[in-house]
């Protein structure tokens, strides 16, 4: 198959969807041919469609994992310098380094905490503006998938409310 030089190397969601829908409106001939070509094409579309959304949820579960990350680096060292402080604390028995330490210690994990929940926060609004784009791309294809019923009742002669056997479906 020749290699196709009008799209980009790795289409977004939204060009397959556009891609789809352009297959699904063109008109063949009156003898059929090219049905086949368009529904393979409509095919590998899908899959490519299919394929993008896995590496967006992957991207997404690696952003929840990086902040993971970071807050058990944060409460490790949070832990070590609160199990330093305490063994200070036991062989100086001064009870103002036990309070440095302790307050070092709370600011830490606070600051670990923010971290954390920033980090949270971000992937969440990552997460949602990747639910966001899916539902605008998912409405887009009911409403072509919708589109294509249409015609292809109009073409049939039954309206849109005619059900058209699988063979007929088949040959869209």
């Amino acid at each position: 198959m020749p290699l196709r030089t009008d799209r980009p190397a790795t289409p977004s969601v939204a060009q397959c969807l556009d891609r789809l829908e352009a297959l699904l409106d063109s008109r063949g001939s009156w003898f059929g041919f090219g049905r086949a070509a368009r529904r393979e094409e409509a095919r590998r579309v899908l899959q490519e469609a299919r394929a993008l959304l896995a590496k967006e949820a992957g991207r997404l579960a690696q952003a929840q994992a990086e902040a993971e990350t970071v807050l058990r680096r944060a409460q490790d060292e949070a832990r070590r310098v609160t199990a330093e402080a305490q063994e200070r604390a036991r062989a100086n028995a001064d009870t103002e380094f036990v309070r440095e330490a302790e307050r070092e210690a709370r600011e830490i994990r606070a600051l670990a905490n923010r971290e954390a929940d920033e980090m949270r926060r971000s992937a969440d609004v990552y997460a949602l503006g990747v639910f966001e784009r899916l539902d605008t791309e998912v409405s887009r294809v009911v409403t072509t998938i919708r589109r294509g019923k249409t015609i292809l009742g109009e073409r049939t002669g039954g309206g849109s409310s005619t059900r058209l056997d699988n063979e007929k479906m088949a040959s869209v």
